[in-house]
């Protein structure tokens, strides 16, 4: 969990100075969008085009070789046939600049990127077919092994030890379990930290590891319909939780959130 004022609070007046000044561009519209720790908006200038502004949150804003990484991965996966965004460069020619500027909470610094546009709607949005199942599986391994190509010099970044939304930091939860103080909840949380100890953790010596994009959730990945009346993947967004990892680790998240989104958990388990 953030601090408090951390997140972004811009209006769209800040964004479109942001945008003229940054990259040269004039907006005609200019349209929020949602975002758990960030502030996106939707740009569409008057030069034509469309556009993703990102304005990171205070913390995030205070690791730009993370962020570097993050929007090299979008680039790699990008340049691999993978439909993943990509940075535009500004009027300095560099694809991310921290900006000191007062959205109500004081002057503070934030990363700002622009991004490419990708078209489509939330996998939240449509029926969870099994053929739609099957080819987001398909796009998280693929994904994964090309991340595990990937080279940067700041790759080690992607360790985050301490970062609780790796999976391999689950036992981190526990310090957290008073939070759950009388609630009959505690103890299923108790004992899947308890599993993870007992029969995951000894065995991860034995797990393939790769890169993770950590976050396959329901509303990170986007899907256009397709020729035969169905779906298809169109777009995958937020790299924010990426780190070091194992392949089984993405399966299992992107397994969690599709069996969360469709009325028959086990079967969109298969």
């Amino acid at each position: 969990m953030l601090a408090e004022h951390t997140k972004p609070k811009f209006d769209t007046s800040q964004v479109s100075e942001l945008v003229k000044r940054l990259f040269s561009l004039t907006p005609k519209d200019i349209r929020p969008l949602p975002s758990y720790d960030d502030q996106n908006f939707y740009v569409a200038p008057a030069e034509g085009g469309e556009f993703i502004l990102k304005i990171l949150n205070t913390e995030d804003s205070k690791s730009p070789s993370m962020i570097e990484v993050q929007t090299y991965a979008m680039s790699f996966l990008h340049q691999n046939g993978l439909p993943a965004q990509i940075a535009i460069p500004n009027n300095s020619g560099q694809l991310m600049s921290l900006e000191e500027m007062d959205c109500g909470y004081g002057c503070q610094k934030y990363l700002v990127r622009l991004l490419t546009y990708l078209p489509g709607v939330t996998i939240s949005k449509v029926p969870l077919t099994p053929e739609l199942l099957y080819e987001t599986g398909k796009m998280a391994a693929r994904m994964d092994e090309v991340l595990q190509k990937m080279e940067h010099r700041h790759l080690g970044v992607l360790l985050r030890e301490e970062f609780m939304w790796s999976l391999s930091n689950l036992v981190l939860l526990e310090a957290y379990l008073n939070v759950l103080d009388g609630d009959p909840l505690q103890e299923v949380v108790k004992s899947v930290i308890h599993h993870y100890k007992t029969f995951v953790q000894p065995k991860r010596s034995s797990f393939r590891k790769c890169i993770n994009h950590g976050d396959l959730n329901d509303l990170n990945v986007l899907v256009q319909p397709d020729d035969n009346g169905g779906y298809k993947i169109s777009g995958i967004l937020d790299f924010g939780d990426m780190n070091s990892g194992y392949y089984i680790h993405e399966l299992a998240i992107a397994l969690t959130y599709m069996m969360l989104e469709h009325p028959n958990p086990i079967e969109a388990a298969r």
